[in-house]
């Protein structure tokens, strides 16, 4: 038993890995391209952007690790019972159970694994790209690593930096400030560097001039420092406060928030579905494999192949993944809904396995006839309460 266990376990482990590489690998590559643009308009260096699109890794995790569990589940099983090992398996007198423990092992070390992922890591990875991508929309400091160029780092605002040392001060200043309608400065420093107050990024210059020349007047005028700073925004134009959103939020913040302190009802709706639905994500782990391993370890065996069988068992896991998305709208809709979550990630799981441990005294005929009933009628019922509230 030990044996076979670890075989099946290695085989769906290592499946795992590649599959799930390989659908990381797909959306981190289109998520990319997306955000390429920001690489091009902002001047970021490769290293910041490479990180950009790693933050994102966690979120795309939660989403494809379930999908990918069901995929190397079915895959495993179908290629067991296609070299005729699963036959032999069932001759011995394994169960249906049996055959399954190494899909319930995985299953609930991954959905445990999902927790942490869906209430720890993610949190703090949308927390991350959403700060990293604010700093590069409005953080000037990036644009200033660029020697030798004339940068527009606010309105009516050029700078010119001949060189950046590594310990981050700059040589070689020249600043240009039109934003004001009443006259035109320009700042000459030998040295300098960036420092920021209260969030607004500002220069520090050290051995320069300032040269002022009015606008009205054409009055020249010309100072002579030692220190000098300058806002490269005007009081008007410096960054508000970043909101965070739903995706950064802590469990407790989700949970906790009062209605009056955000926009409106939506986003209370928003904050509370969001609590639930990283609660009731990492289920699909287990669930989905249990579904996998249902479809393929019960019935008969058939030399023709499984065809059949396989469709049925993606049709079934169609049905659950489409039930959640209706289940997580209705939520959206009324916050009474939000049981319905848990009902339909955690339902497959007790459904799932009383099949595998009765599985040699069920009629698929009928099971069959109630799966084809419980198909129409579940549609049908989301369906009607969606027509209840859009009233």
């Amino acid at each position: 038993m030990k044996i076979i266990n670890k075989y099946i376990l290695r085989q769906m482990l290592f499946g795992f890995i590649l599959m799930t590489s390989g659908l990381l690998a797909i959306v981190w590559l289109s998520q990319s391209l997306r955000l390429f643009e920001i690489l091009l308009n902002s001047k970021v260096s490769i290293l910041l952007f490479v990180r950009l699109t790693f933050a994102l890794v966690p979120s795309y995790l939660s989403i494809i690790s379930p999908i990918a569990l069901f995929a190397v589940t079915l895959f495993t099983y179908n290629r067991l019972i296609a070299d005729r090992e699963l036959v032999i398996m069932r001759a011995a007198g394994m169960s249906p159970l049996q055959l399954a423990k190494p899909v319930i092992l995985i299953g609930t070390i991954f959905t445990l694994l999902g927790f942490y992922i869906s209430l720890v890591l993610v949190p703090a990875a949308v927390t991350d790209f959403r700060e990293m991508r604010w700093k590069i929309q409005h953080d000037v400091s990036h644009l200033l690593i660029q020697e030798g160029e004339f940068n527009d780092v606010s309105k009516g605002v050029t700078v010119y930096i001949r060189a950046k040392n590594g310990d981050g001060t700059l040589d070689g200043i020249i600043l240009n400030d039109q934003h004001s309608p009443n006259a035109k400065i320009t700042l000459l420093a030998e040295k300098g560097k960036i420092v920021y107050r209260d969030g607004a990024p500002q220069i520090s210059m050290t051995n320069g001039s300032r040269q002022e020349k009015a606008l009205k007047t054409n009055r020249f005028s010309i100072l002579y420092f030692d220190t000098y700073e300058m806002d490269f925004f005007s009081s008007k134009e410096k960054k508000a406060e970043r909101y965070k959103n739903y995706g950064e939020r802590t469990m407790r913040e989700l949970l906790t928030t009062p209605e009056s302190a955000l926009p409106n009802k939506k986003f209370y709706h928003r904050f509370r579905v969001e609590a639930f639905k990283r609660l009731s994500l990492p289920f699909f782990n287990l669930s989905l494999m249990l579904i996998a391993a249902t479809g393929l370890l019960t019935g008969t065996f058939n030399r023709r192949g499984h065809s059949k069988r396989i469709v049925l068992t993606v049709l079934a896991m169609a049905a659950v993944e489409i039930a959640n998305l209706n289940a997580e709208n209705m939520a959206m809709r009324n916050l009474t809904f939000i049981p319905l979550l848990f009902v339909v990630s955690v339902t497959p799981i007790p459904v799932c396995l009383y099949i595998l441990k009765n599985a040699g005294t069920f009629d698929f005929v009928k099971i069959k006839r109630i799966l084809s009933t419980v198909v129409t009628f579940v549609p049908n019922l989301f369906a009607k309460y969606k027509r209840a509230f859009s009233k």
